[in-house]
């Protein structure tokens, strides 16, 4: 029998379903920006105004570049282990939740709009 304290950890994302959807999401997010991109350079008197491509390139970018950080961090030889795979497990967790906030608000302005 153990007498020993067991640790309530939240659960960790795995780092390959989480680069996935973060991957995924990025790669949408830059498909969107282009395709709003095009839209606003052949504007037409009779179109409506799309929202500026840029703050979806921003985001595109910056979830890329965040993916491409970690996994790079990740295959260093201390990546997985002691307090860098702390550190990393805490940035998937927080670039899982980020996708996560930022999917559901983009949803809430495409209904509301």
């Amino acid at each position: 029998m153990s007498t020993g304290r067991t640790s309530r950890r939240m659960p960790t994302p795995s780092p390959v379903l989480e680069g996935v959807v973060t991957g995924g999401s990025a790669l949408l997010w830059y498909a969107l920006a282009t395709l709003l991109y095009l839209e606003n350079q052949a504007k037409e008197p009779w179109d409506p105004d799309y929202p500026s491509e840029r703050p979806f390139f921003l985001l595109a970018c910056t979830a890329g570049a965040s993916l491409l950080l970690t996994w790079g961090l990740r295959s260093l030889p201390a990546g997985r282990a002691g307090l860098l795979g702390r550190i990393l497990d805490r940035v998937t967790r927080i670039r899982a939740a980020a996708v996560a906030v930022i999917w559901a608000a983009l949803v809430v302005a495409a209904i509301v709009t």
